[in-house]
């Protein structure tokens, strides 16, 4: 045998070393990840409207969005011994009731419930390693070998992968599904025939039941196939792939309508009880005004649609959010309502290592080589989704709160990143070290990750909060700051999510409105920021210490007034009206 040949086995015997080297290292940090935080915010909604689904065969809960992801987690949960409290569950109510669900399911189960959501997240992990196999294997069938083993580099420490993998929210599954999504229906569009159509429908039905933005693609698949026929059209069959392309369709809308066991599919359109102003015709607030729909009277309102009732009920009370509004925070300004349009860019810039940054631009200057440019061209189906995604959420100024929106972004990045190894091999490796290094520096505190431009994640809170950096992941780690100095008290914690603390075992109270106690303050660096302002007597005090990079430990040593600058104005006015009167 050859000596290149023996050199082509060994790189070959390498890279699969390598890749298999990554997925238990990528196991290993989701895994822990999974086991050492709390619950977050959304992930207590989640967990009962999954155990919905398979108990009742309810989709209505949590219908914002679609529901593989908490289907999945509950899974485990019906197998083991729990609590369950429907005491406040609507059948008829359009208002978000998910909250108060969650709320009531983990004060049924207590500390029990630390064992069951870690059970529900540890289930999910396999959405983030389909995700990391599909990086690897589309470089490497684009580029190389080599190429495959970068991208998945980049997948496996990534901070926002492993911090929000570790989760039972549909965000990593929904990047998992769409990139799986676009691969698959880039190999159809190169070599049409019945198995490429079926494995880019199948995908493309799970992308949409992890997130209804996906349902995007249905409009942008015909688009790009007709665009790429168009440029080669002597080679291609217009009745054949235009048929193939029917069947994709079909097939995802199947596979979405058999997620939602059909319910309410092909519901006329008129049907629908809508209160986006899109759907509607004119904003209308659950709860607070009756639904109505702008199609009752009109012919389109005789089109049975081809889709789940909850999926499109879901689309329309997740537009009420952003026509509504919400409170926004950005770079030490808060908006309620409001946000700005490059909230989105500037907030996956600070969120994606510095490393990975270098990769990318590397990756966009070797696309100067030919052979590489004819290669990127085949990433047009997840490139375009991702530009439209990028426009329509930075586009959405009336709330900006949660940079996992834009999440899709993240394997474009990898891929195109991946190119540089084929010119800059020991600096490609170079920066991909750092982008390691700067991720497990933060870990197992991914959620909180930002990287060095601001100076890293304790300065993370100066620019974006929420989700961004405290979801309430570190309730663990307060309880055992408390365990472990049982000599400071009265405690008091500050944190405005929907979770009990006592029944994860935090043995103290919530801050006070009014007046602050003395004893020891453990105040959440993004409850800090919140609009209310009613922490903001913190923003000066000097900690004296730090719970990962979402909590401050103050000691207050005498009663002070807690009062927001609205009711410090108003109690001025007051001593000034006594003032005047005696």
């Amino acid at each position: 045998m050859s000596t290149f040949k023996l050199q082509l086995i060994n790189s070959d015997l390498n890279v699969r070393r390598g890749l298999i080297a990554l997925f238990v290292v990528h196991i290993g940090l989701v895994s822990y990840s999974a086991v050492c935080h709390s619950p977050t915010q959304d992930e207590i909604a989640h967990l009962p409207a999954g155990i919905s689904i398979l108990k009742f065969g309810d989709f209505s809960v949590y219908r914002v969005n679609p529901p593989l992801v908490r289907l999945v987690a509950a899974i485990p949960v019906l197998l083991v011994e729990h609590e369950e409290d429907w005491s406040s569950y609507n059948e008829v109510s359009a208002i978000r009731q998910e909250w108060a669900l969650g709320r009531n399911f983990v004060m049924a189960n207590g500390e029990n419930s630390i064992r069951l959501f870690t059970m529900a997240r540890l289930v999910c992990l396999p959405f983030s390693l389909l995700g990391m196999w599909v990086c690897y294997r589309w470089s490497r069938d684009l580029f190389s070998p080599q190429a495959g083993l970068f991208a998945a580099g980049m997948w496996c420490f990534s901070p926002n992968i492993i911090g929000h993998g570790s989760l039972i929210t549909p965000d990593i599954a929904a990047v998992s599904m769409g990139l799986l999504a676009a691969w698959r229906f880039s190999l159809w569009v190169e070599s049409s025939s019945l198995s490429t159509l079926f494995l880019a429908g199948l995908s493309l039905g799970l992308a949409l039941l992890t997130k209804s933005y996906w349902i995007t693609l249905l409009v942008l698949w015909p688009i790009m196939w007709f665009l790429i026929f168009l440029n080669n059209r002597k080679n291609r069959s217009l009745r054949n792939e235009t048929s193939q392309l029917c069947g994709i369709l079909l097939l995802a809308l199947n596979v979405l309508n058999m997620g939602y066991l059909f319910s309410g599919s092909g519901t006329l359109l008129k049907d629908f009880q809508f209160y986006s102003s899109a759907l509607s015709g004119e904003l209308r607030i659950p709860g607070e005004n009756l639904p109505a729909n702008r199609f009752s009277e009109s012919w389109l309102g005789e089109i049975p649609v081809p889709l789940p009732k909850d999926f499109v009920t879901g689309i329309d009370l997740q537009k009420v959010d952003f026509e509504q509004g919400k409170w926004s925070y950005f770079y030490g300004e808060v908006k309620d309502p409001g946000g700005w349009w490059q909230y989105y860019l500037v907030g996956l810039f600070l969120k994606v290592p510095l490393g990975t940054w270098a990769l990318f631009l590397m990756g966009l200057l070797a696309i100067r080589d030919h052979k590489l440019r004819s290669s990127a061209v085949k990433l047009i189906p997840l490139l375009l989704p991702v530009l439209l995604l990028l426009v329509i959420a930075s586009s959405e100024t009336k709330m900006n709160r949660h940079v996992r929106y834009v999440f899709p972004a993240l394997p474009a990045i990898y891929l195109i990143g991946a190119m540089s190894v084929e010119r800059w091999r020991r600096l490609s490796w170079a920066m991909l070290a750092c982008t390691a290094a700067s991720s497990l520096a933060v870990y197992p505190h991914s959620l909180a990750y930002f990287n060095e431009s601001i100076g890293g994640p304790n300065q993370g809170h100066r620019y974006l909060i929420d989700s961004n950096l405290d979801w309430g992941q570190d309730l663990l780690a307060v309880r055992d700051w408390l365990q472990r100095h049982p000599e400071e008290r009265p405690a008091f914690v500050g944190w405005g999510g929907d979770i009990s603390l006592r029944s994860l075992g935090v043995e103290a109270d919530l801050v006070s409105s009014s007046s602050l106690k003395p004893g020891l303050y453990l105040i959440s660096r993004s409850e800090r920021y919140h609009p209310s302002n009613r922490l903001k007597i913190f923003e000066n005090k000097e900690p004296i210490d730090q719970i990962g990079y979402t909590f401050d430990v103050y000691r207050i040593e005498r009663e002070v007034q807690n009062l927001t600058p609205d009711q410090s104005q108003n109690r001025l006015k007051e001593e000034h009206k006594k003032t005047l009167k005696h």
